[in-house]
């Protein structure tokens, strides 16, 4: 439904890369009255201040975030302030929403975990949904497929990003317009794990949500993110299943030390 505002629900998944915040965003893009698109890169690139100028690395890239809106022609202002460009950004994403027959959108880019104070000071009727996966899995497919990105992760490196996100969420825990879930319950239990996410982001649960979820993901995962893939095939749960496999026994063993350190109560992301 649109919120208070007139406008579409605005929806924002957020968590740590690897956290499974593809197979989430591709849940809700199922639903009925549910319009996204693949990541845009935008808000965790915008100054804090919203009347600071846009920077010149994401000015140029604000074609590329229109495409990936699906308006390729979006007129943006000329050398935008943050708040001007915000605008346009949500005036596209609501147009491009209002044409599909959709009253939501979801916008799916890990690193806005970082934005959140941004988001929440220019977008009106924002809320996020936070995922949480096990540190193991989450170091696991870090490390093996950051480069298909142009990054590497150490595995310390890999343990600290995780942990700060896991933090940034749990900081958010209980405020107004955040909800936290598990990757293990997602994957898990679906409908009951989405009824809930529905209900915190003002929609009513839509049985598509689970039957249309890997065709939804079609849609979202740009032709590079081949690190995405297993988003299109069917359902799997299977913890740690490549941890053994991509570390030796003194990594594990450093590995779990420091992931059972930062364990979530009442979070069933194991």
């Amino acid at each position: 439904m649109p919120n208070d505002t007139g406008a579409p629900q605005r929806v924002f998944v957020v968590g740590c890369p690897r956290s499974g915040t593809t197979l989430l965003q591709s849940f809700l893009a199922a639903h009925g009255c549910v319009h996204s698109f693949p990541e845009t890169h935008f808000f965790y690139r915008l100054p804090a201040a919203a009347t600071a100028p846009v920077g010149p690395d994401l000015l140029a890239d604000l074609p590329q975030v229109a495409g990936f809106l699906g308006r390729p022609d979006t007129d943006w202002p000329p050398q935008p302030t943050v708040g001007a460009a915000v605008d346009t950004f949500l005036a596209t994403a609501d147009a491009v929403t209002a044409a599909a027959g959709a009253t939501a959108w979801v916008e799916k880019t890990p690193a806005n975990l970082y934005a959140i104070d941004l988001v929440e000071a220019l977008v009106p009727g924002a809320r996020f949904v936070h995922i949480v996966r096990d540190g193991a899995d989450v170091v696991t497919s870090l490390c093996a497929n950051a480069a298909g990105w142009g990054s590497t992760y150490t595995v310390d490196q890999a343990l600290d990003l995780w942990s700060e996100c896991v933090a940034i969420s749990e900081s958010h825990r209980g405020r107004p317009g955040h909800h936290l879930l598990g990757y293990a319950d997602l994957a898990q239990h679906p409908e009951p794990t989405l009824r809930s996410v529905c209900a915190a982001v003002g929609l009513d649960y839509d049985p598509a949500m689970v039957a249309g979820r890997a065709e939804a993901a079609r849609g979202l995962i740009k032709d590079f993110e081949v690190w995405k893939g297993p988003n299109l095939g069917p359902l799997e749960y299977a913890p740690r299943a490549r941890f053994a496999e991509a570390f030796d026994a003194p990594t594990r063993a450093h590995i779990e030390q420091r992931v059972a350190a930062v364990a979530l109560p009442g979070t069933a992301h194991r």
